[in-house]
């Protein structure tokens, strides 16, 4: 038997939509570091040359022309000997543009293979893409090939080497790569919370039923803003797992070959801050921002968004090696000096106080715990860290809006609500500066609990232009915290990242010190339930009277009449607060009950505040 693992390689990038000529540069490098190395095949993801999320530009033909130019450039240049399988937006005979896998190599164009199906998907491709019900013709130069399969071979199947390989991108393509050997899987797979365990049981059951060896590529990173490909690349032979490369790389290209061995799991929480870390990475390369600015309020979320920042920079020195590292920063700005000592301590010392600056924007409500806990963690991290008062602020628009009514002030007992969000709105132009000033990224701390029922304020807590947690639920938030203060952080099995401080934040009760004596979970529910209650509807899809049945035995310490009150008040906020998900920061999709109101759950916003669905309840 031929030894597949010599002749076929993965090769897998970090794309950036519409960057057809760097996305083809990547794929020419690793071909021709293929080539070195002796490897005869290299798959790359699906839609690698253009990016996967082109949104509607894919349906123009100005995307297409440059895609098919892209296949001609790498039919000019690729290395004598290797074969590259590229993934692109293509035109066809009818006026429609296809998913499209072309196999080239130098001087020829080997075969075009499209997407079959959709295969349960609720991607966005669908507005864009067309499948191939009927055969339909695709040119690429003076070449034309039928999309029943790659031009001029039976079916599916073409040799690579004397190996018979197939193409199979889902279920539908079975009875197509029957018979293969080697059957690649070009994939486009974000991360998502206990997604990857699930994909990896698939793809050790598809080598195994297909009786073949599997070789998979994914594309790397943020690409285009809320979805991170997990940038996994695996061997399955037969049922048998061969290679599993990590969980999120940061690499922007990356040759994957059977010698990646089987690298092992960090824990979740780990993988959870490493999702964000990248998403935010990538913002901050592909933006050509100077980093971050933060309102550290002292609290569960900010603080996780300051880690965050600071795994990003570790992970990043960590996978790059300190060369490429220092080329990416330095070409946005940053001085990077060499490294003395440890890298946590480099990064912390060095890189943190240029990356991140945060602010503590203290009130006449604030305490000394949050003013402590934004400190600690400002400083154990390294970031750049001011504090002032926003108290003269809000006295002055008090002021203001009590000189049009001086028969009748503002008062806590009658104007709750808008002296709580004066407080979170002057908040936003200081921080706002700081940005603008120093080309800064604002991070907006929103979570997904909140984001759900609308706990927050417009054009407040929401000022920003990314929302890092905003797809993690906030029961999970204040466990990632307790991780972080007890273990610290994993970057790899090999590197930790340690911030002793977070206990300061982990011990306390989520608050936004908007009022006196306010606690978030006394203003909604415990998290835990809120959380709970978004997972059934959204995940189990159960209607609101059988959740409170569902909840019931599950927290017996409330009564069923205060976990009905909780479902009532979920859903009525649910339905009030559409507005606010849509004017939202981009959120990073982390968790698969996301309320993203661009790409996750849509929901009208207009509607009746779900009177009609809960009338059998009120």
């Amino acid at each position: 038997m031929l030894d597949y693992y010599t002749i076929f390689a993965s090769g897998q990038i970090n794309t950036i939509p519409l960057d057809i000529t760097g996305n083809t540069n990547k794929v020419l490098d690793l071909c021709k570091k293929a080539e070195t190395l002796g490897y005869k095949f290299v798959a790359f993801p699906e839609l690698c040359l253009c990016g996967y999320n082109c949104g509607d530009l894919a349906a123009t033909s100005e995307l297409t022309d440059a895609c098919e130019n892209a296949v001609l450039f790498l039919k000019d240049n690729l290395p004598l000997g290797v074969t590259a399988a590229v993934g692109c937006v293509l035109q066809a005979s009818d006026n429609l543009s296809y998913d499209c896998y072309v196999l080239v190599k130098k001087d020829a164009i080997l075969g075009v293979r499209t997407l079959r199906s959709f295969n349960n998907s609720k991607d966005s491709r669908i507005r864009a893409f067309s499948v191939s019900q009927d055969s339909v013709t695709i040119f690429i130069g003076d070449d034309l090939f039928e999309t029943s399969g790659v031009f001029d071979i039976e079916g599916n199947i073409f040799d690579i080497e004397g190996v018979k390989t197939g193409i199979y991108f889902n279920d539908d393509d079975t009875a197509s790569v029957l018979g293969a050997e080697v059957v690649i899987v070009p994939t486009a797979k974000r991360y998502e919370l206990y997604a990857e365990s699930e994909r990896e049981r698939e793809l050790l059951e598809i080598s195994k039923r297909l009786n073949c060896t599997v070789f998979t590529s994914n594309l790397m990173g943020c690409e285009s803003g809320a979805d991170i490909f997990d940038g996994r690349f695996y061997i399955c032979q037969k049922g048998e797992l061969i290679a599993r490369s990590e969980l999120l790389p940061y690499h922007r290209q990356y040759l994957y070959t059977k010698e990646c061995g089987i690298v092992p799991e960090i824990s979740e929480y780990d993988t959870n801050v490493r999702a964000v870390g990248l998403g935010l990475f990538d913002w901050m390369i592909k933006t050509w921002s100077h980093g971050f600015a933060l309102s550290m309020s002292g609290g569960a979320d900010s603080g996780l968004c300051a880690a965050c920042v600071c795994y990003s920079q570790l992970a990043a020195l960590e996978d790059l090696g300190y060369e490429e590292y220092a080329s990416l920063m330095t070409k946005i700005g940053f001085n990077v000096p060499k490294i003395k000592g440890s890298s946590e301590r480099f990064i912390k010392e060095k890189m943190m106080p240029q990356v991140l600056t945060t602010v503590y924007q203290g009130s006449e409500v604030s305490g000394s715990v949050t003013r402590t806990a934004a400190y600690k963690v400002a400083h154990n991290i390294g970031a750049t860290h001011y504090e002032w008062s926003i108290a003269d602020l809000v006295k002055g628009y008090t002021a203001l809006i009590n000189a049009t009514t001086p028969d009748n002030p503002l008062s806590w007992d009658k104007d709750d609500l808008t002296l709580q969000n004066i407080q979170a709105r002057v908040r936003a132009p200081g921080i706002w500066m700081i940005a603008n000033r120093y080309n800064k990224l604002l991070i907006t701390t929103s979570n997904a609990s909140e984001g759900t029922v609308g706990y927050c304020t417009m054009d407040g807590d929401t000022a920003g232009g990314i929302a890092p947690v905003g797809g993690i639920s906030k029961s999970r938030i204040l466990k990632i915290l307790d991780h972080i203060a007890k273990f610290g952080l994993a970057i790899d099995e090999k590197t930790h990242l340690e911030i002793d401080d977070m206990s300061y934040i982990a011990s306390q009760a989520p608050t936004a010190e908007l009022k006196p004596g306010q606690t978030d979970e006394r203003d909604l529910m415990p998290y835990v339930v809120l959380d709970r209650i978004h997972y059934l509807h959204q995940i189990e899809m159960l209607k609101p009277e059988d959740i409170v049945e569902v909840l019931v035995p599950e927290f017996p310490s409330f009564e069923k009449k205060d976990l009905h009150g909780f479902v009532v008040k979920y859903f009525t906020r649910l339905a009030r607060n559409q507005w606010k998900r849509e004017r939202c920061a981009t959120i990073l999709h982390i968790e698969k009950a996301d309320l993203n109101a661009k790409s996750g759950f849509l929901f009208p916003l207009l509607n009746d505040g779900y009177k009609s669905l809960l009338k059998n309840m009120l």
